[in-house]
């Protein structure tokens, strides 16, 4: 068995961080979606919401069209779910509060 040397394994650790990094970056998509720029705009026209940060989102399939929902957060911290069944249509904006059981 060969005997590992000092520096060795310091190096085979960072190599590891910088794949696995690599990979947690490589998730993320690179770039937003088109929808949003839609989004953002009827977010501030219909609520005054600025949006700070889209929370989570997905695409589905309905039928042959593409529809997308999910839920954004504005600076003053009020969040709203997104939805809408088309793609090129309105965005449905629902205020999230929360339940009280």
């Amino acid at each position: 068995m060969p005997k590992l040397r000092r520096g060795r394994p310091i190096v085979l650790c960072a190599a590891a961080t910088l794949l696995l990094s690599g990979a947690v970056g490589a998730m993320e998509p690179a770039v937003p979606p088109t929808w949003l720029p839609l989004l953002k705009l009827q977010l501030e026209e219909a609520n005054g919401c600025v949006l700070s940060e889209v929370l989570t989102w997905r695409d589905m399939r309905v039928g042959n069209d593409i529809g997308t929902e999910g839920r954004v957060r504005c600076i003053d911290s009020r969040e709203y779910d997104f939805t809408r069944q088309r793609e090129h249509q309105k965005f449905t904006l629902r205020l999230c509060q929360p339940a009280v059981c």
